[in-house]
């Protein structure tokens, strides 16, 4: 009789931890497709979930490191636990955290913000961003956040390094995606694609938004099968056409630098 009871009790506990666990799961796969902010009664409107179990849950997935809070927002986006596990389902494990000195180096030698992205679908996710010590200049670009693939460099670099059965497919879903401006946004693409092959990195002038400009490069990591690039931007005035050129020569050896320092990681975890 005794064990009977365990049984049952046991069942229960199963069914409550899979009950809090999709109820987790759900709140996380609300901030796809949504603004990168998202308060707890945006939540409560998108899962439909009580707001003490919203509120509940979001305290959880934040203190576990998927979840991000702002004090100054008062509201939650995705964090970089989120991006890592993503990250790891595509093949990038360790690739952020092993590479993460070498790239806030790069941001405080430049004076430039420094994003990684992962293609995502049709968009270039942001998984990481890096922000200068030494300058105020920062842009409203956070992990999570989705850019365009058509017209920014960042895009642009993601695209190429696509092999052709797979980007020609992604370029056509972008064309409907964009049906007026598809002519000036495919000679914008193939322009990149030409500059990546010639010069390793491309650059992008006010394509994002007005007063910005961007230069990235590609991670061409043959370990790991995520499709990654990494770029640096800024407002116009503080990267002119001349810098950007400046940069951009200094990211490469910094995208290769980075998928070596990645591979050594990956033999490592291997060899373990």
């Amino acid at each position: 009789m005794g064990q009977e009871i365990k049984r049952n009790s046991d069942a229960e506990g199963r069914s409550a931890v899979s009950s809090a666990l999709s109820r987790g799961l759900n709140l996380l796969v609300a901030f796809i497709d949504a603004p990168v902010w998202l308060s707890n009664s945006d939540l409560v409107e998108k899962t439909s979930f009580p707001a003490p179990t919203v509120a509940r849950l979001t305290r959880s997935l934040a203190d576990m490191g998927l979840l991000h809070y702002s004090t100054k927002r008062r509201r939650y986006r995705l964090a970089a636990g989120v991006m890592q596990l993503g990250g790891s389902a595509e093949g990038g494990v360790g690739l952020i955290e092993s590479v993460r000195p070498l790239i806030q180096q790069f941001a405080d030698q430049h004076l430039v913000h420094v994003s990684l992205a992962a293609l995502d679908g049709a968009g270039a996710r942001i998984v990481e961003v890096f922000h200068s010590s030494s300058t105020l200049v920062t842009l409203r670009l956070e992990s999570g956040y989705v850019l365009p693939l058509a017209g920014t460099a960042t895009g642009h670099a993601l695209l190429s390094c696509l092999p052709i059965e797979r980007r020609e497919p992604l370029i056509g879903e972008l064309a409907l995606r964009h049906p007026h401006a598809w002519p000036a946004l495919r000679k914008a693409m193939m322009a990149a694609f030409e500059e990546v092959k010639r010069n390793g990195y491309t650059r992008s002038m006010g394509s994002w938004y007005t007063d910005i400009n961007a230069v990235a490069a590609p991670l061409h990591c043959p370990h790991h099968d995520a499709i990654m690039s990494i770029a640096c931007s800024g407002p116009a005035q503080h990267l002119p056409p001349e810098r950007l050129e400046e940069v951009g020569h200094a990211l490469v050896p910094l995208a290769e630098a980075l998928c070596s320092r990645a591979a050594e990681e990956l033999h490592t975890y291997a060899g373990h």
